[in-house]
């Protein structure tokens, strides 16, 4: 498919892929004639209100459309406020961006949330406006503009699971409107009873429990997360019309790619855990196919944080009629939280399994590779990797949470979420903070410190995914104390690792040290050739990882002792020959010529 196909030939190129996800989604409620008629008109009429400079956009990447898997494709994420404080603020700031290389910019909650508690903005209010006191919806695309001027691609989050309880169609619901009660799903008492047993829980300790009881709904709202977030009932192809034209008229206004949020959780199945079932698979594929149609510049991004094992079918997969594509990107979450057991473990076991298993990606697809997030490090997400390597993986996980978060007089600045630390689920922190920064005492804790977190942003960026660095980690920022004091906050840990952009922090010793070995990194695998799927090297040391990064050979060193290598070579980082990777060190060996 090139730039030069009409969107008519798009259409009918594509229809067919489109077609069968909606048969299998909605074939058993009767013919889907109607429905297809609905979403064909809406396809047309979104490209036809679609700009000039997206138009020739969609033909640049249709010409490309690997654009996506460069090696020089490294992002940034940021909430808009922590960054510059609006969305104009943050088009002046543009300039930072791009001095640390940055090819994509993820602005994490920046649609309308609820008043009050919004689960960090996630709880959306109305898909189709920025959050107030952050800007305006023509403010975006103003900025949209600046970014790509800059070679800068926007992506936003799109929440698919859930809305707020106040969106319009939770209101309209509310207000007894049949058509958008049927957006929800709400059970009695018993039937509510009887399906918790078979799900799990996301927030135990803030959010129990999947249901939350509405009177003016007549019953128990499905709600996932908080109760303030109402389940989609996907069910209803209406709710894929209406979620559709709000990727449509967003990625009109210039956003070019959608993390959708809360992936796994979509369909629900009674008897299941309403994880990564089939039809969620089938409903990312739709609203893929439908974008190949409308608005082909666009990228869609999962935010599965789910096992390995379930992952690869979120770029999609060949059920006997050809590959269907799914998602261009996935989060490799998996990898990141490797990272962080492989220091509190000083050892290349778990990291070694998760590279292994990242490799074979379909053509048109790669990673999303990170050393931290705005959210915390789910440790659950890797049980049944490690579970292959040791026979109590719980234990091992949760000696790792617990060294990151200081315990025995660790080095780690850490804390526990969503839990006391008796029982394993996820740690918060900055990346600085828990790699050992915050608790240094001196040059040599915090060179090893600078060592750790150099490390992990090597782990990310050498196994060739779309390698996105989190506000303030490319300064050192510390840990954000100050959450507790905020009664809108303090119930919610996460914050304490979603510090304010320090500005003036960009001329410190930390942000100095700390971006120069981005850039190093960066430079390296732009020279090495490297994107996509990363290849496991075997080093027959128990600390030491090795990643073929395009044609050169990583070395990543998870131990605090030296470990010798069997050949010496050039190393791009330093431009010295190397023989031997330092304590928390890496070594990126040029190709020999």
């Amino acid at each position: 498919m090139t730039g030069r196909m009409t969107m008519e030939e798009r259409l009918a190129a594509i229809a067919p892929r489109l077609r069968r996800q909606l048969d299998r989604l909605y074939g058993a409620q009767g013919d889907t004639g109607a429905l297809w008629a609905a979403t064909e008109a809406l396809l047309r009429a979104r490209h036809a209100e679609r700009p000039e400079a997206l138009r020739s956009l969609d033909a640049a990447r249709l010409n490309d459309p690997e654009w996506f898997v460069r090696p020089d494709m490294l992002g940034y994420s940021t909430y808009v406020d922590r960054y510059a404080g609006t969305v104009a603020g943050l088009a002046g700031r543009v300039d930072h961006l791009e001095s640390l290389g940055v090819r994509y910019l993820h602005l994490l909650a920046l649609l309308k949330a609820r008043e009050g508690d919004s689960d960090g903005g996630f709880a959306v209010s109305d898909y189709l406006a920025v959050e107030p006191r952050l800007g305006t919806i023509n403010d975006l695309e103003a900025l949209t503009a600046r970014l790509r001027a800059a070679r800068i691609s926007l992506c936003v989050d799109l929440a698919l699971n859930h809305t707020a309880d106040d969106h319009l169609w939770a209101r309209a619901a509310k207000a007894g409107d049949p058509f958008y009660r049927d957006f929800y799903i709400v059970l009695d008492a018993a039937e509510a009873r009887a399906r918790e047993a078979a799900l799990p829980q996301v927030f135990p300790a803030t959010a129990p429990g999947n249901f939350t009881a509405v009177p003016a709904m007549g019953g128990h709202v499905w709600t996932t997360f908080y109760p303030f977030q109402w389940d989609l009932n996907w069910r209803n192809p209406h709710v894929f019309l209406a979620i559709l034209d709000v990727a449509l008229r967003l990625a009109n206004r210039g956003v070019e790619a959608f993390r959708l949020d809360s992936i796994a959780f979509l369909w629900k199945q009674p008897g299941s855990d309403c994880r990564n079932l089939p039809e969620t698979h089938y409903i990312v594929r739709a609203l893929r196919a439908a974008l190949d149609i409308a608005a082909p510049a666009t990228l869609l991004k999962a935010e599965a944080i789910v096992p390995t094992a379930f992952v690869p079918p979120y770029f999609g997969r060949d059920e006997g009629q050809g590959f269907e594509p799914e998602c261009h990107l996935v989060y490799n979450n998996s990898l990141m939280v490797a990272g962080w057991v492989g220091l509190a473990e000083q050892s290349a076991a778990l990291p070694a399994a998760i590279v292994a298993a990242s490799g074979g990606l379909p053509r048109g697809a790669n990673w999303l590779s990170y050393a931290r997030c705005h959210d915390d490090i789910g440790w659950g997400s890797v049980l049944g990797d490690l579970r292959a390597i040791d026979p109590a993986p719980e234990r091992r996980l949760a000696a790792a949470a617990h060294s990151l978060e200081g315990a025995d007089g660790g080095w780690g600045r850490g804390a526990p979420f969503q839990s006391d630390g008796a029982v394993l689920h996820g740690s918060n922190g900055t990346m600085a903070s828990l790699a050992g920064l915050e608790s240094a005492r001196d040059d040599a804790e915090r060179e090893a410190a600078y060592r750790r977190i150099a490390l992990l942003n090597a782990l990310a960026i050498a196994s060739g995914g779309l390698a996105t660095t989190y506000m303030g980690d490319e300064l050192g920022l510390l840990n954000d104390y100050g959450y507790r004091d905020d009664p809108e906050r303090a119930h919610e840990g996460r914050w304490l690792h979603r510090p304010e952009m320090d500005w003036a922090a960009l001329d410190g010793a930390a942000a100095r040290r700390i971006s120069g070995d981005l850039g190093a990194l960066r430079a390296a695998r732009v020279a090495s050739g490297a994107a996509g799927a990363p290849a496991l090297i075997e080093t027959g040391a128990s600390a030491l990882l090795g990643v073929a990064c395009g044609r050169d050979r990583v070395f990543l060193n998870f131990g605090a002792a030296p470990v010798a290598l069997t050949s010496a070579n050039r190393d791009r980082l330093t431009g010295a020959t190397c023989d031997t990777v330092p304590g928390w060190g890496v070594v990126w060996l040029e190709e020999e010529r």
